[in-house]
């Protein structure tokens, strides 16, 4: 892409609208220190002690926290519990320039909540313990599935886009329910224009009329769902099984696919053409964690900024391999990252 394009696309970011629907929880990082743990006589075990909180967006949050990053306005339509861990997580989208009017509260269900507790060892090491998942283990009340519906009907009028992410495994346990991905795909093919992109790990397969974004994994998943028959990952040929893949999507979908393909880059289909852009070569240590939201994040906006399929993913590709270079937390990209990025990239691809 050339640097001048890329800064027309990229200058159209703050007059873009996306709301992000899906699964919203809070990642609550809990730092503590072993030098000062005591002894409980109650339980006769170690009793860790805290020094330091933080709470940030989690899983659909990544992405907010990507679109705020790159300056673009956008909201949220999804729900938190009636607790304080949903008191912070709304607190944390509002500081990050989001729009919580569809972000439904209620006492029928948690906040979901990545718990990650950090342990300060007496060699001055970091050391993350097991991390503690509060996460609904019940279906949503068919009330609380009517409501998403119409705050995501709403949302429709006043974005550009909406963007989909769906975490949790179990159907119907987290915002995306049977019923609302039936009136998503409904909704976008009454509306071939706006863009609807789903990122959803293990229900893909069921949308129709929508453009997908997934991991190559998650694609022979979804692939072998739609056609019955069993499919390995290749990784020794996966240009062309990320070609098979894509173009068996884009056949049900009719709507552009990209795939992550790890250190070698990203992929995709439109109107039946593949595409693929190699990865940036990063050295030293990576994290791994929300970069594909963060791609997601990179992608969706590009393509309500008015990017083809094609340059968008250029843009998703740039953004994922700067947020996985920042440890221990799920990454953000700016504008002048990306632009950045950009240089580095097109000298590396040009040797």
């Amino acid at each position: 892409m050339e640097t001048r394009r890329l800064e027309e696309i990229l200058s159209k970011f703050s007059q873009t609208k996306v709301a992000v629907l899906g699964d919203f929880f809070l990642d609550l990082y809990i730092q503590m220190d072993r030098a000062l743990s005591e002894f409980s006589i109650e339980t006769h075990k170690e009793a860790f002690q805290a020094v330091g909180f933080r709470g940030q967006p989690g899983a659909a949050g990544v992405v907010t926290n990507n679109l705020s990053s790159l300056g673009a306005q956008h909201g949220v339509v999804g729900y938190i519990g009636h607790d304080g861990n949903g008191y912070t997580l709304r607190n944390a989208l509002a500081e990050r320039g989001a729009n919580t009017a569809h972000l439904i509260e209620t006492s029928d269900r948690f906040t979901p909540t990545y718990t990650k507790p950090m342990m300060k060892e007496l060699d001055g090491g970091n050391v993350e313990l097991n991390r503690i998942d509060i996460i609904n283990r019940s279906p949503n009340p068919d009330s609380l599935n009517a409501l998403l519906v119409e705050h995501l009907q709403a949302a429709l009028i006043s974005y550009d886009g909406i963007l989909v992410v769906e975490q949790v495994k179990q159907d119907g346990f987290g915002a995306m329910s049977p019923t609302l991905r039936q009136f998503l795909s409904d909704l976008a093919g009454q509306n071939p224009d706006k863009v609807v992109m789903v990122d959803s790990r293990h229900f893909a397969s069921v949308y129709r009329n929508i453009s997908l974004k997934m991991n190559i994994h998650e694609a022979a998943s979804a692939v072998a769902e739609v056609t019955g028959q069993s499919h390995n990952v290749s990784l020794a040929d996966l240009i062309t099984t990320s070609d098979q893949y894509a173009n068996i999507l884009w056949d049900i979908q009719k709507r552009p696919i990209f795939l992550t393909l790890g250190e070698q880059g990203v992929c995709g289909v439109e109107n039946g053409q593949y595409f693929h852009l190699p990865g940036y070569q990063l050295e030293g240590p990576i994290d791994i964690v929300g970069a594909g939201d963060s791609v997601l994040a990179g992608i969706g906006l590009a393509l309500c900024a008015g990017a083809t399929s094609l340059e968008a993913a250029y843009i998703g590709n740039l953004v994922g391999s700067i947020t996985v270079q920042q440890l221990g937390t799920t990454g953000v990209a700016t504008q002048k990252d990306v632009l950045r990025r950009h240089h580095e990239y097109q000298h590396q691809i040009r040797g």
